[in-house]
């Protein structure tokens, strides 16, 4: 409305301008103005027409849609469907606050559990015999976790990794005493990986235990330059400030 009111103004002041003209100039300024808001009219009516065409589906688009909806709650409350994702969501509910609950103990077993799935259906996959050996030590099963070693060491070959790990099962299988055989992996861990982190922390354990914090201290920093990503780097470094404050209080 506020265009059309803007070209009949236009139009009425077109036509007291054409005053200041001469006859014949007048009669053509008139005629092209007359033009002018014809042209406007159609532009205008045209406009109004294809709002009107647009807003009509949109109406009816939306009335389609409330519908559609409406009979599809219906359908899925009478089915049933609605009370299956119900009951869905309380039982992953519950097992998410299971799980929760658990023990790190409880979670290493799942775990475990998994490992010994997976490998009934590929004995021959060296590196799942190697996570099963950590999940056993984890669990304090060391007889297990050497028995899973061995068979990691038969399928890979003489990995650093693997000797490291035996290493460090062999000594806290016997109380944290490091045995003839323990040394001896120790030592062949480290000549085919001198960075070999199970090894090192192994060796950084024993020395701080021997009143050796200096030495557990430059085993735990070769462990920090090390690339092994799984390490807990801010437990070494708490142990290396330990160890330094050891090394303080035995020079007094």
């Amino acid at each position: 409305m506020k265009r059309e009111q803007l070209n009949a103004d236009f139009y009425q002041q077109a036509v007291r301008f054409a005053d200041n003209f001469a006859n014949p100039d007048r009669e053509e300024f008139l005629s092209e103005t007359a033009d002018r808001q014809a042209f406007e009219q159609k532009l205008l009516a045209k406009h109004h027409l294809q709002n009107a065409s647009l807003k009509r589906p949109l109406v009816a688009g939306g009335l389609l849609l409330a519908v559609v909806l409406a009979v599809g709650s219906v359908f899925y409350w009478q089915t049933g469907r609605y009370q299956q994702v119900q009951q869905g969501e309380r039982a992953l509910q519950t097992f998410l606050q299971q799980k929760a609950e658990e023990s790190s103990e409880q979670r290493n077993d799942r775990y475990i559990i998994s490992l010994q799935n997976q490998l009934r259906q590929n004995a021959n996959n060296g590196d799942l015999w190697f996570e099963l050996g950590q999940a056993y030590s984890l669990n304090n099963d060391f007889d297990a976790a050497m028995v899973c070693y061995h068979n990691a060491l038969t399928v890979l070959g003489r990995k650093a990794a693997v000797i490291g790990a035996m290493a460090t099962a062999e000594y806290y299988r016997h109380k944290q005493k490091l045995s003839p055989q323990a040394k001896a992996w120790i030592d062949e861990a480290l000549q085919l990986d001198p960075k070999e982190s199970a090894s090192l922390l192994l060796l950084a354990s024993e020395a701080f235990l021997n009143n050796n914090p200096q030495q557990a201290r430059e085993y735990w920093l070769q462990v920090l330059d090390g690339e092994n990503q799984a390490i807990d780097r801010r437990e070494i470094i708490q142990s290396i400030k330990m160890a330094e404050q050891m090394s303080q209080a035995l020079d007094k």
